[in-house]
């Protein structure tokens, strides 16, 4: 249970960050930037990755690997972050794509257009 509530706080926190951002990215040009931004604020909070010494136990990545990096004489910080690394990867291809389709390519392939 308390694992759960740890989760469900970090994504609230993810969620409330994700509209701070939008707030502030809202004017940004170009719109690849602005969904890149974005989607980052919720990648890097919501990405898990296990606890090194606490088998079966997940945190976000950023928080595992910012420990293990700055308290832990042995730390092994590079599981959490090759994941974050690999999951903003991930998510700057989706926001390119997201990006290239623009409002009309979208709304063409979803009327089952073709892209142009």
């Amino acid at each position: 249970m308390g694992e759960l509530l740890a989760w469900a706080l970090a994504a609230a926190a993810a969620l409330l960050a994700f509209a701070g951002v939008c707030v502030l990215t809202r004017r940004l040009r170009p719109g690849f930037l602005r969904s890149w931004l974005r989607v980052l604020s919720l990648v890097l909070m919501v990405t898990p990755a296990p606890v090194p010494g606490f088998p079966g136990n997940f945190a976000p990545a950023y928080v595992v690997g910012l420990f293990e990096a700055l308290f832990q004489i042995d730390g092994a910080p590079q599981q959490a972050l090759k994941l974050l690394a690999a999951a903003v990867l991930a998510a700057a291809v989706l926001a390119a794509l997201w990006s290239w389709l623009g409002a009309g390519r979208r709304r063409r392939l979803i009327e089952g257009g073709k892209l142009h």
